[in-house]
């Protein structure tokens, strides 16, 4: 079966346009995407040739569109060479066509006396080539539209009028070109035409699109910037332009440039008493609440200015109105944020403490304030443990959730541990206990900077690791997408403070302090303690991996015997340095064999050498160099230093090669062999000290 294009196919970029109710600004990228993904992928599945390199997708809050470049208006034919039955049994003798050549016939729609003969060396047989016409582009893109939109992530389908269908909006325009040529058909309750929409106030239309080369340009006459990108980098520019120190969040951005189609900056400001309130409510209010970019002080880091842009949909020749009602809007936002502070301010943070016991954390270990109670114990243990200060590092675990009953993180729960940090300090206490509460969330997010004190890291290791060991024996254990309680996350913060900060604490003491505190309300079965550890590890994959270690450099050092995760990653870095030296492949593929011949044996290998049994010189010298470095390695091993260890093993490689070369292991005699293979184990031990090697042959 082979391929053919018609001599009169001539490929034209495909526009296909939906205009939509305002759509949702925080899911509007990754439905675009989706739709765009579905599309192509059914153009391939149809066969339908475009230059998926060159095609492009576009929103904005009105309109989700697409513009695949160089389509073909058809599928190429097909052409098909088929073969019937043999010849002496499609015809009779006196020369008749059979039953067998009349229903061939039929099929390929062709008369008996149409059809050839081919010759095989296994006989003649009937035979014909048939042409099957592609189907048009007009026929199969309605069908790949709606599977598409039958795939696409909405979070909160829609149905409007009487329509059995749903979709993220209400529908209200449908556009559908191949080159200048309308594509007709319906889909969501919409016949396919050729007018968009432009600006609602601008330029609101209709406006016809007579080609779907001219979509973009069409939408730019009209105050529409189609390409979000585009818009992007216009709401970028405009706002460095009207104040260079603006702080642009890029979570924001993204969803202010789904806001709009026509994007102008406006530079705002307000009364300047309202900076008496904690900076980051007022970020949170001009941010989170009405979308606006704060202006940071050039001369204090941190602080806002009283002073804020705004991005308007409209380019207003009246400003001055504009700015107005952006600054009539935002003082609402700021006088709450000044009441919520001065109503918590009247009463001291430790004062909430009993409010804790009313927020239930989760039913099987209890309330907020269990929780509370436990990290005020375990960050206790913990600060013993590294030897700091329990009581800074207690005392801020037991005030750590208690602003979670104030006001203002009631209305902005962002700033969690923010305003606790502020309201420990209002209330006097110590700068380390103030600062442990603000830090206790960090690191909050990838890339997120660990806690700053050692105190904070303390009460951050308390929060997580109960919260891990908690959930899990509540039977909680995250699957699939699903994770509720942020455990990915707080494992993967656990793992970063440890090794980040370099806190010698084995993760099964850490481990096995949390399940004592949760002992006294829930039984804490050994075998979850290593369940919980496994998860953890699975995220210290994954975190080595991000740094650019292979898969099989990471199970080799965790296949040590290490302890705490500062021993495993100073193992890791110095194997990673020690294999890019030319004695570590062979050291690893002799590990491996060692390995091997070692796993294979059933016999009882004996921790005693004879050296009277040695018959070869190589058997002597590999024996007296294990003895050697046997020393030298326990004292470097004892001050961690892998990378000086290594050093000293990679002088194994001659002996252990002419070993291999001269001494048979498996010996016939049982005494030699059972000598040698002990040999062999104390030899694999040595290694193992530091990491597994034969993972990495």
């Amino acid at each position: 079966m082979t391929e053919a294009l018609r001599s009169d196919t001539k490929s034209a970029d495909l526009l296909i346009e939906l205009g939509c109710e305002e759509l949702p600004p925080k899911a509007l990228d990754s439905i675009r995407d989706a739709l765009f993904n579905s599309v192509k992928a059914g153009l391939e599945k149809n066969n339908i040739r475009f230059e998926a390199g060159n095609s492009r997708s576009f929103s904005t809050p009105r309109r989700l569109a697409l513009l695949l470049s160089g389509v073909f208006p058809s599928q190429p034919d097909l052409d098909q060479e088929r073969r019937g039955p043999a010849l002496q049994a499609a015809f009779d003798d006196e020369g008749k066509p059979t039953g067998a050549a009349l229903g061939f016939a039929r099929s390929v729609g062709k008369d008996v006396s149409e059809l050839e003969t081919l010759e095989t060396d296994k006989g003649q047989w009937l035979y014909t080539r048939i042409q099957q016409p592609g189907q048009p582009l007009s026929e199969l893109i309605y069908p790949i539209l709606e599977q598409a939109i039958k795939q696409l992530p909405v979070p909160r389908p829609m149905r409007w009028a009487d329509h059995d269908f749903s979709f993220v909006r209400p529908v209200h325009w449908l556009i559908v070109l191949h080159g200048d040529q309308l594509l007709e058909g319906r889909l969501l309750g919409q016949n396919a035409g050729r007018q968009t929409r432009g600006h609602r106030v601008h330029s609101p239309g209709p406006h016809e699109i007579p080609d779907s080369s001219a979509y973009l340009q069409v939408l730019q006459d009209a105050f529409v910037i189609a390409d979000q990108d585009q818009r992007k980098s216009r709401i970028q520019n405009s706002l460095v332009q009207a104040d260079s120190n603006v702080h642009i969040d890029p979570d924001l951005l993204n969803e202010v440039n789904n806001l709009v189609e026509w994007p102008v900056a406006v530079s705002c400001s307000f009364e300047k008493e309202f900076l008496e309130v904690p900076h980051e409510a007022l970020i949170a209010s001009m941010q989170d609440h009405q979308k606006f970019f704060p202006v940071m002080d050039s001369h204090n880091p941190g602080r806002v200015t009283h002073r804020f842009i705004a991005i308007s949909n409209i380019e207003s020749a009246h400003t001055e109105s504009v700015r107005s009602g952006y600054e009539r809007v935002i003082r609402p936002r700021l006088a709450d944020a000044r009441f919520f502070l001065e109503q918590d301010r009247k009463q001291s943070l430790e004062s909430l403490i009993p409010l804790l016991d009313r927020v239930v954390f989760q039913k099987d270990i209890g309330t907020v304030g269990d929780k509370s109670r436990r990290m005020f114990k375990l960050s206790a243990k913990i600060a013993d443990f590294i030897s700091a200060s329990s009581s800074h590092a207690s005392r801020a675990a037991l005030l750590a959730k208690c602003d979670l009953m104030t006001l203002m993180v009631g209305e902005f729960p962002e700033l969690q541990g923010t305003m606790g940090q502020y309201y420990a300090a209002f209330s006097g206490e110590p700068a380390e206990v103030s600062s442990a509460i603000g830090e206790h969330y960090s690191p909050r997010f990838a890339g997120d900077q660990i806690p700053r004190s050692q105190e904070g890291r303390i009460v951050s290791l308390a929060d997580r690791v109960d919260t891990l060991v908690g959930i899990f024996v509540a039977g909680l254990r995250p699957s699939g997408n699903k994770d509720p309680f942020a455990l990915r996350r707080s494992a993967l913060g656990l793992l970063r403070i440890l090794i980040e900060a370099q806190l010698e604490i084995p993760l099964d003491r850490l481990l096995a302090m949390a399940a004592n505190e949760l002992a006294t309300q829930q039984e804490v079965k050994p075998e979850l303690l290593l369940d919980v550890r496994e998860f953890i590890v699975d995220r210290l994959r994954g975190y080595y991996r991000d740094q650019g270690h292979g898969a099989e450099l990471i199970s080799a050092a965790l296949a040590s015997d290490w302890d705490s995760l500062p021993d495993l990653d100073r193992r890791l870095n110095a194997l990673a340095k020690f294999m890019g030296q030319p004695e570590a492949v062979s050291l690893a593929a002799a590990n491996k064999r060692i390995g091997n011949i070692l796993r294979k044996t059933n016999e009882i290998v004996s921790e005693e050498i004879d050296e009277k049994l040695f018959v070869f010189d190589e058997e002597r010298v590999l024996f007296a160099e294990i003895n050697r470095l046997d020393d030298i390695v326990k004292r470097l091993l004892k001050k961690g230093d892998y990378g000086d260890s290594l050093k000293q093993l990679a002088t194994l490689k001659e002996p252990v090669d002419a070993f291999f070369e001269a001494v048979m292991v498996m010996d016939k005699d049982d005494d030699q062999r059972l000598n040698r293979l002990s040999l062999l184990s104390h030899l694999k031990a040595l290694f193992d000290r530091i990491a597994d090697l034969s993972v990495l042959a």
